[in-house]
């Protein structure tokens, strides 16, 4: 069992090995994983301060709020869709 400090905040991960070594499972706590709920709240806190700007605007700064959480989101998943109603 281990837990790194890395940029998007703290790794923990645990291994398990056979009697030759080698690794046979393996359990890993992303931060990404830890950090969605802060995000989501956040979220929905920024949202109202924001409703009067536009469109545009308003999907950048929820972008920009995701990006300050984990820069990797933006490039390896489409999490964000913003729709307006």
């Amino acid at each position: 069992v281990g837990a790194s400090e890395v940029p998007r905040g703290t790794l923990f991960h645990e291994y398990q090995l056979d009697d030759e070594g080698f690794v046979t499972g393996a359990n890993l706590v992303i931060p990404t994983g830890q950090n969605l709920n802060n995000l989501e709240q956040d979220m929905h806190a920024l949202v109202p301060q924001i409703l009067d700007r536009s469109q545009d605007e308003i999907r950048l700064s929820l972008e920009m709020l995701v990006r300050a959480y984990d820069p990797c989101i933006s490039c390896s998943v489409h999490l964000l869709e913003v729709k307006f109603v």
